[in-house]
């Protein structure tokens, strides 16, 4: 494949009282910048098209000379490039946030405390899990909320603090951990309700935190997604590939198997996750 070549005239090789030299014959010029370092740069394009190009100064500027056969296709490639950097230069980095540690330790003391409260008191979870005829028929509203703080046994408990805790703190590092908390409590809930309502008047019972754990992970993806549309950008994505991966792991071997598994939960965790991930943070601070 034929490869293109850059000629210049360098700052170091040019008489300081020397404004404009002698152009080779048939070369026009494609495009003028103030600095050589400019001029350089879009050299490169052409360059990146296979094409020749060379570098003059002139008139206390630096321009891009070409064969007036290709000076088409590079100027229109110039305007592509320009497109592209000023779309560049409007993204501002979202920022990071502190992960919020302390949040997090507070959750999970909450849910041992609800846990130990269940031990001593056999009434609470048949009090405060969801449940589809108590919530639908009865308008027992808090109970999809409720019982996120309510589990089966240690394992569970666990389960759900140490691989929860993970995409809690993730969420809470790209939006701040007083804001994510509340958004990840919010898609859980959502969740469980969605899911009692569907399963009604059949009578369903659930208790767990997973749901807002998935849910977690929703926000993130939601989060993603609105970003990489936003600035019609797939290059949005490659923060969220690690977390994806262990969530693809975590759906599989926690959110899809065990007798006592609500695999609807889990993916209305995700969904709901996603809705809340796209519009709540519809205003965050990433450009127009």
């Amino acid at each position: 494949m034929r490869r293109g070549k850059m000629r210049c005239m360098m700052p170091s090789m040019i008489d300081s009282d020397a404004t404009e030299l002698e152009v080779e014959p048939g070369l026009i010029p494609v495009g003028e910048w103030p600095s050589f370092s400019e001029a350089s740069e879009h050299a490169l394009v052409v360059l990146a098209m296979n094409l020749d190009c060379w570098i003059f100064p002139s008139a206390g500027s630096y321009a891009v000379f070409a064969e007036p056969s290709h000076a088409g296709a590079i100027k229109h490639e110039y305007q592509l490039y320009a497109a592209e950097q000023a779309v560049r230069q409007e993204y501002v980095d979202p920022p990071m946030f502190p992960a919020g540690l302390s949040l997090m330790f507070s959750w999970a003391l909450v849910l041992l405390g609800t846990f130990l409260w269940q031990g001593r008191d056999s009434t609470v979870t048949d009090r405060f899990c969801n449940s589809s005829v108590a919530l639908v028929q009865d308008g027992e509203w808090w109970r999809p909320f409720t019982s996120l703080f309510l589990h089966a046994d240690g394992g569970h408990l666990l389960g759900n603090v140490a691989i929860g805790g993970i995409f809690c703190l993730m969420v809470a590092k790209l939006i701040g951990a007083w804001r994510a908390w509340p958004l990840i409590l919010l898609a859980g809930t959502l969740a469980n309700a969605l899911n009692a309502w569907l399963r009604f008047p059949v009578s369903f019972e659930s208790i767990g935190a997973s749901t807002a754990t998935f849910g977690a992970l929703g926000i993130l993806v939601g989060h993603s997604t609105r970003l990489a549309w936003r600035h019609r950008s797939y290059r949005e994505f490659r923060p969220l590939l690690a977390p994806l991966l262990a969530g693809l792991m975590m759906v599989t071997w926690y959110g899809t198997s065990g007798e006592n598994t609500d695999v609807a939960g889990h993916f209305l965790g995700v969904a709901c996750g996603m809705a809340i991930g796209w519009f709540a943070l519809r205003k965050h601070p990433l450009g127009t």
